[in-house]
């Protein structure tokens, strides 16, 4: 890996970048979190490292998982400050930001955790214990994959980071990837109808009506996460009661 920086500082950035979301807030979202992280790498890339810091207190906000890829490519750029000045660096943090923010929320909110949730709920419907612990460790070992590979391949592409992922076979990746959290998505509905089928007619209006009452607070803007929050107990008691 050619550059000033090794991959033990690499790696001391990643693990700044796992806790990246603590300090968000509304002038700057994400941008404290960002200097931290910077800050771990900041002494190998120039003998004022406040004055590095400080160029990155701008606005900046982009998916969780697909920061490291940024802060990859940002980490290459100030390397090359000198040549390329302060503004190409904050050109392309902008530009990656916005692209990977997009992508990420794709293929992270989109297709891969729906598809992880719902092989979750597959595994419990039948109570398949090891499939639950399976999934768990599958997907969180993939999440962290993808981000210390990010912060690796930002840092060796710099620039060209934004130019991979324009490319028309990221998108189908993605087109893919959401294809087969909607299939699982499917299998889900069809092994909650034919459980509801052989368990009686009281399961499937239980069934019908969670939906309409899902469907309903969705409509008046309720958010999903507030929906299964709302929901959970409400199915567990009835659950204990019709035991």
């Amino acid at each position: 890996m050619s550059g000033q920086l090794t991959r033990r500082d690499l790696a001391r950035v990643f693990t700044r970048l796992l806790f990246l979301q603590a300090t968000v807030h509304r002038r700057g979202m994400q941008n404290i979190g960002l200097m931290h992280a910077l800050d771990a790498a900041a002494p190998r890339l120039s003998r004022n490292g406040t004055s590095l810091l400080s160029r990155h207190a701008e606005y900046f906000n982009t998916n969780p998982h697909m920061a490291p890829l940024v802060v990859g490519g940002v980490l290459r750029i100030e390397e090359e400050a000198e040549s390329a000045g302060p503004a190409s660096v904050s050109r392309f943090k902008q530009a990656a930001a916005s692209a990977l923010a997009a992508a990420g929320d794709v293929f992270f909110m989109g297709a891969l955790k729906p598809l992880a949730l719902t092989l979750a709920c597959l595994s419990a419907i039948y109570s398949f214990f090891p499939g639950l612990v399976g999934i768990l460790v599958l997907y969180n070992a993939a999440v962290f994959y993808c981000r210390y590979r990010g912060i690796t391949l930002g840092y060796a592409r710099g620039w060209g980071l934004v130019e991979a992922f324009s490319r028309p076979s990221v998108q189908r990746l993605l087109g893919i990837a959401r294809g087969v959290a909607a299939f699982a998505g499917g299998l889900l509905a069809g092994a909650i109808l034919s459980r509801a089928r052989t368990d009686g007619i009281t399961t499937v209006a239980i069934l019908l009506g969670v939906t309409g009452l899902a469907w309903l607070a969705s409509r008046r803007g309720i958010t999903a996460p507030r929906v299964a929050v709302i929901l959970f107990p409400v199915s567990w008691i009835v659950a204990m009661v019709l035991k």
